[in-house]
């Protein structure tokens, strides 16, 4: 069952996964709709979408201050 996220109040928007497996190599997919890959694992391409989004909050943090 879909929860409510921080700061949202109306109704839960649609949630899919980021991430996707084809012939056997991993991608993730970006908001902008662009994807980064591929990846020889699921782990290594989990550990890169990790950076990916710490790198995209520093971005935003950067802007804010």
């Amino acid at each position: 069952m879909e929860k409510h996220r921080s700061g949202e109040e109306t109704s839960i928007p649609f949630r899919s996964q980021r991430y996707f497996c084809i012939n056997g190599v991993w991608y993730f997919q970006t908001r902008g709709g662009g994807q980064k890959g591929p990846f020889i694992s699921k782990e290594e391409m989990e550990a890169e979408l990790l950076l990916f989004i710490r790198e995209k909050v520093t971005e935003h943090n950067a802007l804010v201050c």
